[in-house]
C-alpha cells in the first residue's frame, strides 16, 4: 500500500491536535481561574465538587484517553510482537509444528498486561479524583500565588510530558513501576500538606511556596508520562486493547473520586484557614 502524501500526514496531525486542544481548553480554563474564584465565591471549595460532574472531554481511540495530546508513533507496527500487543500471549511455535487452534493458547489477559491496566487504573485515580479533591488544602496555606502556579503550571507539565514521551518511550514495566512510585511519593507530600492545612510545614516561607508548587509539576508531569507511556504500549493491542485501558481508566476515576468524598464532604479531615485570622502564629 503507497504512502499517504505528505500533505495529508501533515493536516491530519494538524486536525487531530487542534481537536485535542479544543476538547481540553475549557476544562483547563476552569482550572486555571479557580485561585481567582475559590476565595471569592461563596461556594468556595463545593464550587470546585460540581466541576466533577462536567462530562470529560473526548478523546481519540489512537492515544491515551486521560491526556491532553493523543500519542501514536509512526512505524509502531514494526515493533516486536511482545511490544506491540501485551495484552496478547504469543502462540507456543516448536519447529515443524502448527500453532495450537486452542483459545488459551492467545490469553486476552496475560500478568504483564494486567499489570499495565492496573498501573493505568491507580495513576488516573490518583490524577483524576484523589490529588484534584485537596489541591486547594495543600496549596492555599501558602497563598493564591502558590496556588495559582500549582494550577498553571501542573497544567503545563501535562503536555510536557505527552511530547517528551514522543521522543523517549519508556517501554519497561519496572521502569513505569519506578516513575508511578515517583510520582505516588509527590503525592504523598502534597496529601500531607492537606491534611495539616492551616499549617503545614515551613507556611509562610518562600521554601514551602516552592516546594508545593515543583511537587505539583513534578506529579502531574510523571504521572502523565506513565499515563501516556502505558497507553501507547497498549495501543499496539488493538480495539480490546483500547477498551481495556478505557475501563481502567474510567474505573480508576471513578474510585479514586468515590474514595475522595467521605474525607473531604463528611468527615472533613482536611480544613481551610480563615480569612484575617492568624491560625499558625506567624
Amino acid at each position: 500500500m503507497a504512502a499517504p502524501p505528505l500533505g495529508r500526514t501533515v493536516l491530519t496531525h494538524l486536525l487531530v491536535a487542534l481537536f485535542g486542544m479544543g476538547s481540553w481548553a475549557a476544562v483547563n480554563g476552569i482550572w486555571v481561574e479557580l485561585p481567582v474564584v475559590v476565595k471569592d465565591l461563596p461556594e468556595a471549595a463545593a464550587f470546585q465538587g460540581l466541576l466533577r460532574l462536567l462530562p470529560r472531554p473526548p478523546s481519540v481511540p489512537t492515544g491515551d484517553p486521560g491526556s491532553g495530546l493523543q500519542v501514536g508513533a509512526p512505524g509502531a507496527e514494526e515493533e516486536e510482537e511482545e511490544e506491540a500487543s501485551p495484552l496478547q500471549e504469543p502462540p507456543t511455535q516448536t519447529a515443524g509444528t502448527t500453532s495450537s487452534p486452542d483459545p488459551k493458547a492467545h490469553q486476552l489477559f496475560s500478568a504483564h498486561s494486567a499489570c499495565l491496566l492496573g498501573l493505568l487504573a491507580t495513576t488516573n485515580a490518583l490524577t483524576n479524583g484523589v490529588l484534584p479533591a485537596v489541591q486547594s488544602f495543600s496549596c492555599l496555606p501558602y497563598g493564591r500565588l502558590a496556588y495559582h502556579l500549582a494550577v498553571v503550571l501542573g497544567s503545563s507539565a501535562n503536555p510536557l510530558a505527552c511530547f517528551l514521551a514522543m521522543g523517549v518511550l519508556c517501554r519497561s514495566l519496572v521502569g513505569l513501576c519506578g516513575l508511578s512510585l515517583l510520582g505516588i511519593l509527590f503525592g504523598a507530600y502534597l496529601m500531607a500538606l492537606a491534611v495539616l492545612s492551616p499549617c503545614p510545614p515551613l507556611v509562610g516561607t518562600s521554601a514551602g511556596v516552592v516546594l508545593v508548587v515543583l511537587s505539583w509539576v513534578l506529579c502531574a508531569g510523571v504521572f502523565s508520562y506513565v499515563k501516556v507511556a502505558v497507553s501507547s504500549m497498549l495501543h499496539g493491542g488493538g480495539r480490546p486493547a483500547l477498551l481495556a485501558a478505557g475501563v481502567a481508566i474510567q474505573v480508576g476515576s471513578l474510585l479514586g473520586a468515590v474514595a475522595m468524598f467521605p474525607p473531604t464532604s463528611i468527615y472533613h479531615v482536611f480544613h481551610s484557614g480563615k480569612d484575617c485570622v492568624d491560625q499558625c502564629g506567624l
